[in-house]
């Protein structure tokens, strides 16, 4: 876990959340459970708020979130499977109301059948609507897109997943093979549209509203994110960690009560969360000096990450800006929530600000070390630096490299991006401005 800042770290970030996530969390157990539990904790309350909106770079964004939790065996994620018991109520009242539905339209079908074959023609009944808020990642992509259309953006979507395979799966099933593309669609709310030729079936989703949680081991990521190119990798936040190698006392205290009863207790508290945002459309807005901080951060993303991995990693840095603000809103409204206001617009506060700051840095520092260890871009660019590297002279200008360029068929942007970065890794040396020195190894072993 990196820190933004060497005065915040996950307790702080805890401390100052609002007390219904704070409450989540806090049900969970060791460090690792916990950081896996503040984000994907906050990823489902956020899918809870479908008409809450902010305007990030001149278009309105939700705060629908994906995160992929990537931890070894053993770890502590499978305390996450027990998060969606909070949203039972929710998923009670959706099933019981589409169970009615669908037995009137049932109803309907056969008393139009009935008057059709009496002479009697009435318009046909209209199938209705039936939106859910959680479904499984084993979904055809068809069905996704046809499930999206349902819910219509008045519910979000959520996709909760505890093991990465079963969407990896699908992914790679011809049947599920578009799931990437609207994954990738959903995250800025892009219309998504299907025609068939059965029953002339044309689908058009204008504005889809989807969270993702996802975990799974390091292993699993590969499939999931193909290559450092893949363009879903910048979309989702990213978090990992290491196992505890500490054996936990497992007998249980004479008056402990089991987790799982202890989620099922919080859903009556989402479940108000879900009926006051149910149909409450509010803006959240954000100070100047906010602003001026994203971009502050935003731009020093932006050259580390082009420094890392080059005009591909870019990605990440540009959309961890938007999830801040994300984030941000989520924190913001439930703080809204609680204090039960109405106004139609509401201001971010310096602290849920600062949470979200701190979210999306640990994030976008797994991202950026994800990306270097995937398969793609990145790896070929390690054995270029390599070789670069070794072609340098000992001592040189960077405006005498031209002919060194030449050979490797670079850029001089791309070679003035390389040279920084061997500068940071330390095997370069600015003896004086504009003129670099190699660092050995002989000359680090010396003491030189």
């Amino acid at each position: 876990m990196t820190q933004e800042n060497q005065n915040y770290d996950l307790f702080a970030a805890i401390n100052d959340l609002p007390d219904l996530l704070k409450e989540t969390v806090n049900l969970m157990e060791s460090p690792q459970e916990k950081y896996m539990g503040l984000y994907a904790s906050t990823v489902l309350t956020g899918s809870l708020m479908p008409h809450v909106w902010t305007n990030y770079d001149g278009k309105v964004n939700h705060p629908a979130l994906m995160l992929s939790v990537s931890f070894p065996p053993a770890a502590g994620k499978g305390k996450l499977a027990l998060l969606p018991l909070v949203l039972k109520n929710i998923n009670d009242e959706l099933r019981a109301t589409n169970n009615h539905l669908m037995k009137t339209y049932r109803m309907e079908v056969k008393e139009y059948e009935k008057n059709k074959k009496a002479g009697n023609l009435t318009p046909p009944p209209e199938k209705p609507r039936l939106p859910i808020l959680l479904i499984p990642a084993n979904t055809t992509s068809s069905k996704l897109t046809e499930q999206l259309a349902e819910n219509a953006g008045d519910i979000m979507a959520l996709l909760f997943e505890t093991e990465t395979d079963a969407m990896t799966n699908m992914m790679g099933n011809k049947f599920g093979s578009d799931n990437s593309m609207i994954y990738r669609k959903v995250f800025h709310h892009e219309q998504i549209s299907q025609m068939r030729k059965n029953n002339s079936e044309h689908l058009d989703v204008l504005n889809p509203k989807m969270a993702i949680v996802i975990t799974g081991t390091p292993s699993q990521i590969p499939r999931l994110f193909h290559s450092n190119k893949d363009g879903l990798l910048s979309r989702f936040l990213n978090i990992s960690g290491t196992a505890s190698i500490v054996w936990k006392d497992v007998q249980p205290c004479d008056t402990c009560v089991p987790l799982n009863k202890l989620f099922e207790e919080k859903a009556a508290a989402y479940y108000k969360l879900y009926q006051y945002f149910k149909e409450r459309n509010v803006e959240v807005k954000f100070t100047n000096e906010h602003w001026n901080l994203l971009n502050e951060t935003g731009a020093r993303r932006l050259e580390h990450s082009n420094i890392e991995g080059g005009e591909s990693a870019t990605s990440i840095a540009k959309r961890h800006g938007n999830m801040t603000i994300r984030i941000a809103t989520i924190l913001t409204m439930v703080r809204y929530f609680q204090n039960q206001l109405s106004s139609d617009v509401i201001l971010c506060s310096d602290q849920d600000f600062q949470i979200a700051s701190w979210m999306a840095e640990e994030s976008y520092q797994c991202c950026i070390e994800l990306y270097k260890d995937l398969p793609g871009e990145k790896n070929e660019g390690d054995e270029r630096l390599e070789e670069m590297f070794n072609m340098l002279p000992k001592q040189f200008k960077p405006k005498e490299l031209a002919p060194l360029c030449k050979s490797l068929n670079i850029s001089k942007r791309t070679a003035e991006r390389m040279l920084d970065k061997l500068k940071k890794a330390g095997r370069l040396t600015s003896v004086k401005k504009g003129e670099y020195e190699k660092v050995l190894v002989a000359d680090v072993t010396n003491g030189g």
